[in-house]
């Protein structure tokens, strides 16, 4: 995990604005590729799919969290 403390205010709101970027990316990314009718794949790799998105969107999501306290807090 990021250090977001080191980070001034316009660094971590140009981090979250990455972060939330890249969380969109990977969201649309997983809604794409399950929603792809005409596609066989086999269920243990689409399970082994969906844990990887999902692990990065629970990752993505943190560092947002964690990014939006550091902000918060340096606004005080």
């Amino acid at each position: 995990m990021e250090d977001f403390t080191t980070m001034t205010n316009d660094e971590l709101k140009n981090r979250l604005a990455y972060l939330k970027e890249e969380l969109q990316d990977v969201e649309n990314e997983r809604s794409f590729i399950f929603k792809q009718s005409g596609m066989h794949v086999s269920s243990s790799k689409i399970s082994m799919q969906m844990e990887e998105f999902d692990t990065d969107i629970k990752r993505l999501k943190s560092q947002i969290e964690a990014c939006n306290e550091a902000l918060t807090s340096g606004e005080a």
